[in-house]
C-alpha cells in the first residue's frame, strides 16, 4: 500500500484523484482549505485548513503527519481568477498575484515543506490546467 498526498483534494480534480487512488487501496492524504462531503466519502484522512500560501499551515501540516512516508505528492491546489488585460488596476493585480502564489509558488512550498516526508524513491507531480500552459492556451485571455 502507498501512501498518497494529495493538496485541492477536496473537488474536482483532486477529488477525482483521491476517490482514484483510494479505490486503488492507497492510503489517501487529502489536504485543502476546506473539507467537502464528497472527500469524506473517499475514506482519505483529510487536513483540512491548509492554505498552500500559508507557511505555518504548511508547517503544521508536516508535523501532524509526523514520521509517515509520503510515496507520492500530488500538487493539484490552485485557483483561476478571470482579468482581462484591461483589468490591470489593484483589484486585478492583487488577484493575478493570489494566482501566482498558489498556481506557480504553492507547490514549491508544499515539496519543500514535505521534502523530509518523502519516501525514498517517491514521485512528485504537479497538476495544471490548459489555461495554465503556454503552448496551449487558446481559450485564453486572462493573465494571472
Amino acid at each position: 500500500m502507498k501512501t498518497v498526498l494529495i493538496t485541492g483534494a477536496n473537488r474536482g480534480i483532486g477529488l477525482a484523484l483521491a476517490q482514484q487512488f483510494s479505490r486503488r487501496g492507497d492510503r489517501v492524504i487529502a489536504v485543502c482549505r476546506l473539507g467537502s462531503e464528497a472527500l469524506a466519502a473517499t475514506g482519505a484522512r483529510i487536513e483540512s485548513g491548509v492554505d498552500v500560501t500559508d507557511g505555518d499551515a504548511l508547517a503544521g501540516l508536516a508535523q501532524r503527519l509526523g514520521d509517515t512516508d509520503i510515496d507520492t505528492l500530488v500538487l493539484n491546489a490552485g485557483i483561476l481568477g478571470r482579468e482581462a488585460l484591461d483589468d490591470i488596476d489593484a483589484a486585478g493585480l492583487d488577484s493575478m498575484r493570489r494566482q501566482f502564489e498558489v498556481n506557480a509558488l504553492g507547490p514549491l512550498r508544499v515539496a519543500h515543506a514535505l521534502l523530509d516526508r518523502l519516501a525514498k524513491g517517491a514521485s512528485i507531480g504537479i497538476i495544471t490546467s490548459r489555461m495554465g500552459s503556454v503552448a496551449d492556451n487558446d481559450s485564453g485571455g486572462y493573465y494571472g
